[in-house]
């Protein structure tokens, strides 16, 4: 059968170990928002093409057909987001000591976000980019890095406590 362990600390440490009781909620709310941004560049892709029927002409997020696809794996990437923070979201609301993975690639996921956004965006768009970069996708990313590192800490103290107690039982013969 398998276990699942809480997130709330260890002997001792209950209040230094735990994650804020707000996170689970935060990112479950980024979740939601993130999908939400994805309908709307859907949205964007699906309708481009009645709205610009000429393809060398500006109009919307394309500048050419091709990179209607490249709109199309914005998409696809934002809805990957939306997924991995409402895992991270879900798992830190449970209190879950297994959130470390999720919370990883949610991290690395925010980071790739910010990168590609700042590099890719059009030069008029780019102070927007940065500010998001530089005040959404980082922070939250690094608050992800931080879940899993201390969900990491959590996990290794149990198991340092349980094989302590296993020691203890073994010199009292039980």
């Amino acid at each position: 059968m398998i276990s699942f362990t809480r997130l709330g600390g260890v002997e001792g440490k209950r209040k230094r170990a735990g994650l804020p009781r707000w996170a689970g909620p935060f990112y479950l709310a980024a979740g939601v928002i993130t999908l939400i941004w994805a309908g709307v560049l859907f949205n964007d892709f699906l309708n481009v093409p009645a709205r610009c029927p000429d393809t060398k002409v500006r109009c919307g997020a394309f500048l050419t057909t091709s990179l209607r696809q490249y709109t199309l794996s914005w998409v696809v990437f934002d809805v990957a987001l939306a997924t991995m923070l409402v895992v991270t979201g879900w798992l830190a609301l449970r209190r879950r000591d297994h959130v470390q993975l999720p919370a990883a690639v949610t991290g690395a996921l925010l980071f790739v976000d910010a990168w590609f956004d700042t590099m890719s965006s059009p030069r008029r768009d780019r102070p927007l980019a940065w500010a998001q970069a530089l005040f959404v996708e980082l922070p939250l990313g690094l608050f992800c890095l931080w879940i899993a590192s201390r969900a990491e800490r959590v996990r290794r103290q149990r198991l340092a406590d349980a094989l302590r107690r296993l020691g203890e039982k073994d010199e009292l013969g039980v």
